[in-house]
């Protein structure tokens, strides 16, 4: 059973993803209450970024970039797991931001804008707010606890002795980033099975044509066997011997492109006189058939009137006699018309070829 891989490396992607952005918030929310609240406007005082590319990322994210800076950016996360961790990082970073009311009008603005338009960024968002909610009702216990956190700063915070008091919501919460995770799972292995099942109707599909395929073409092979013979005998009876001429028949089947790589090939011997061609098409009401033999420029080297059909099963036969120094190595489209009792044409079928000599 083959696998679409890269639709299955996307869903794993996000699967990461939603991986790395709960350890973030995670981080983020008991680091978010230990920074200070600096006068400062600048990206490095409101979020925890390091460096230049740190700001850029959030330049990323709020839409500000220009079009190559962004497609640089794009770039680099799709090919180094390293950057994306920090893209993710920097983006959790800005979410946190956000709901504190750390961004100014303009920049509130930008984020609604750019960043919550993609409905999986909203949910990441949606769920950092209820975390917050549900982080405001901790006991007032914990207010000193906070404060001194804000004071020593965030690493002395996690080796404060009152911290015990937090360890049921950090339960809780890893609780529910374990449940979300079991969920993703599920949902992943639902997908990979599904595509497992389209791969494999699909491949019964193409394995069902291909049986149409061949069975058409034995049924044409029989046909012209069959016509072949029967033309024969009537020749064999009516002609003398050393006045025979030979003969090179062919079965031309209707709806072939007209294109010079799908066209029929037709290899003529050098020893051929006459080409016989078998045109095969649905039964229809005529009487009588004219035929037309055109190149691919439209012009005409060949036709014959009064032609009949022969019925054969649920569909009819027309024979084509040409002489066989009239066909070069070209492209060529055989015309078939139907006569109407009033003498109109109407085209019946097209049949492209190509000679090889």
């Amino acid at each position: 059973m083959k696998i679409n891989h890269e639709e299955t490396k996307k869903t794993k992607k996000e699967h990461k993803q939603t991986f790395v952005f709960f350890v973030s918030s995670w981080l983020i929310f008991w680091g978010g209450k230990c920074i200070p609240d600096f006068g400062n406007h600048t990206w490095r005082t409101i979020l925890r970024i390091q460096s230049a590319e740190d700001e850029l990322l959030v330049r990323y994210l709020l839409g500000q970039l220009n079009e190559t800076d962004a497609e640089r950016i794009e770039r680099d996360y799709f090919n180094d797991d390293e950057f994306y961790e920090r893209l993710q990082a920097v983006e959790a970073e800005l979410i946190d931001a956000y709901l504190r009311g750390k961004l100014r009008a303009e920049e509130r603005g930008q984020f609604e804008k750019y960043f919550l338009q993609d409905a999986e960024l909203r949910e990441r968002v949606e769920f950092a707010r209820d975390w917050w909610t549900l982080v405001s009702k901790t006991p007032s216990a914990t207010q000193p606890m906070e404060e001194t956190a804000r004071r020593a700063g965030w690493f002395d915070f996690l080796h404060i002795g009152k911290r015990a008091a937090l360890i049921p919501l950090a339960a809780a919460a890893l609780l529910a980033l374990g449940a979300l995770l079991a969920t993703q799972t599920v949902r992943l292995n639902k997908q990979i099975e599904r595509m497992g099942a389209e791969q494999s109707a699909r491949e019964k599909t193409e394995r069902q044509l291909q049986q149409q395929v061949d069975a058409e073409r034995r049924r044409n092979e029989q046909l012209l066997a069959e016509l072949e013979s029967e033309r024969n005998k009537r020749e064999n009876q009516s002609a003398p011997t050393s006045s025979l001429p030979v003969i090179f028949s062919f079965i031309l089947s209707p709806g072939l492109s007209r294109d010079a790589g799908d066209a029929r090939r037709l290899a003529i011997p050098p020893e051929a006189t006459q080409i016989r061609l078998y045109a095969i098409f649905k039964a229809d009401g005529y009487q009588s058939y004219r035929a037309e033999l055109q190149t691919v420029e439209g012009r005409v080297i060949w036709s014959q009137r009064g032609l009949t059909a022969t019925t054969r099963r649920q569909e009819k036969v027309v024979v084509v006699t040409l002489p066989a120094r009239r066909l070069k190595d070209d492209d060529y489209i055989l015309i078939l018309k139907g006569v109407a009792l009033a003498g109109e044409l109407s085209d019946v079928s097209e049949y492209s070829f190509r000679v090889i000599r």
